[in-house]
This record gives structure tokens, sequence and C-alpha cells, in this order.
């Protein structure tokens, strides 16, 4: 990580420290231009702060993005959450969507009706990714039988995403952080997007899920870059900010872009110790290594 007093020594161009963590020689536009290939989750980020103020925090942070967990729950709800994304300047990339349990075939209508409901929410925050789970293990149904109806699930909705230009993103896990599922790592995920054939039926590809299970991140992304829709990372195995674990980040976002993707990139981690302040400046340090390799 990069030293936090660095951080704090801010441009003189009138850049308050409480605005975003920008070091020496940095102003405000360079931090948000540094910062706008990312969206700040804030679910895991400014846990100090009520979950509605979070977005402003992360816009005077720099982020012109964020993304997010469902709208569900008292106080959050789409109107609510649109305003507080408004209100602050920033858009929001990627939500949750509902799901049931989809090992399960007779759950299609559930299931229909929660992607209804997922676009609406999409549509009122003018966002273009949900992402899906709803792969849970379910007693007395074998792994490959829930993969097989996940898929024909997702293969019936994607009629419903396309229609509202908004991607299912497929989210595969890993067991150590996330036991109880059938969905591990890249193959199998990947696998379901290509054969769905859908535009709009991709992977979340995240990076820290990946790390964790399968490794090989890198040549992980060169083979299924045309089924992902979106990427999240964490620094592994503690989830922290990139720089506070076990994975070269500056060399697998140089391949993440190398592959085509150019949406921002979700920071679904806990910042170390909960230092905010050093997380961003850890991100800026990250973004500078990216160019430093093109």
């Amino acid at each position: 990580m990069i030293d936090r007093r660095a951080a704090l020594l801010l441009a003189g161009a009138g850049v308050a420290a409480s605005a975003c963590a920008a070091p020496a020689g940095q102003t405000e536009a360079n931090v948000q231009a540094s910062l706008a290939g990312y969206a700040a989750n804030v679910e895991s980020w400014y846990l100090d702060t009520p979950f509605l103020e979070r977005f402003d925090r992360a816009a005077r942070d720099g982020f012109t993005h964020i993304e997010m967990w469902g709208v569900d729950g008292e106080g959050r709800g789409p109107e609510a959450v649109g305003k507080a994304a408004r209100d602050a300047g920033v858009n929001i990339i990627q939500i949750v969507g509902g799901a049931p349990e989809l090992a399960q075939a007779s759950n299609r209508q559930k299931w229909l009706d929660a992607c209804a409901r997922t676009v609406e929410v999409c549509d009122a925050l003018d966002c273009e990714i949900a992402t899906i789970v709803g792969h849970n293990n379910v007693d007395g149904i074998r792994k490959a039988d829930s993969l097989k109806t996940y898929a024909e699930h997702m293969a019936a909705a994607a009629p419903v995403f396309e229609a509202a230009n908004v991607f299912a993103a497929i989210e595969p896990f890993n067991p150590y952080d996330h036991p109880g599922h059938f969905v591990y790592g890249s193959a199998d995920a990947a696998e379901m997007v290509r054969a769905i054939g859908s535009d709009f039926i991709k992977l979340n590809y995240d990076l820290f899920h990946m790390q964790r299970y399968e490794g090989e991140l890198i040549g992980n992304l060169k083979r299924h870059a045309e089924t992902i829709c979106y990427v999240q990372l964490a620094d592994a195995p503690d989830r922290g900010q990139p720089g506070t674990g076990d994975v070269n980040y500056a060399r697998v976002i140089q391949q993440v872009r190398a592959g085509g993707y150019n949406k921002p990139i979700g920071l679904e981690f806990w910042a170390k110790d909960g230092d905010y302040l050093q997380a961003v400046a850890d991100m800026l340090a990250l973004t500078q290594a990216v160019e430093a390799l093109s």
C-alpha cells in the first residue's frame, strides 16, 4: 500500500482532505479521471455511514460509478436509491437481482416474476447489469441436474432481459467464502453462457471468487472474455483492496481491458482496517501501475 501520509498531501488546487484521497500532485479532477474505471460497492464501503449517504461519500472520494446489492429493505427502495444516486451525481452500474432456488424446475414462474421485478428496478435506477445468483444447493438434487435446470431457467429469462436491454450476469462463487452452491469458478458458468447464446446472459466475473476457486486469472480471462459482461475485484484471501493480498492486480486488470471489457470494475471489497482513505489511495496507486504497463 502507498503511504497514508502521502495520500493526505493533497494538491494545492483547493482539494479538501474530505473530498478525495489524492496523492501529492494530483487534483480532484485527476482523481476522478483515475477512478472512472471503477465502481465503489456501497454495501462493503463506508460502513460507518448510513446507507443512502454512502452515494455522496463515494462521489466525494472521486467515484462516478457505484454498485450495490438489492433494493429491498426499509428506506432503500428504488425511488430512494435513485434519488440518492442522482443527488450525489453517481451512476449505478450493477445491482443484484432477486432469484428463487434455481435448481428447482418448479420455480420457473417465481423466477420469471423475479426477472420482471429486476428489470423494473434497473429501469428505475438506469442500471444496465443485474447479477443473478440463485445457485444454492437443494437437498436431493444432484449437481448435474442443478446445472441443467439453472441453465434452462436462465434461457427462459433471456427474452425478458433482452427486451429491457439489461444484462443478467451469472456470478460463480467460491466454496471457501460461500459454501453450499453448485456454480463455482469459470468452467460451468462459461459453458452455460455459450450454450444459451444470448447477448444479455453473461457472467459477473468476480476475480476474488475466481482466484479463490481456481486461480490462473489471466489465462481464464483470455479463454472466457466473450462471456463476461461485468467484472468485480477484491484481493485474496481476505477480500481487502488490491495490494493487501496475493494477486498482481495491475497485470490482471491489464488483461481485463485487453480482452475488451471497458465498463467500470466493481470494487466489492472491505477496506483493510476500515480505512477508506487508504483504500482510495491504493486504488489510485493501482491505476498508475496499470498505466505503467501500457
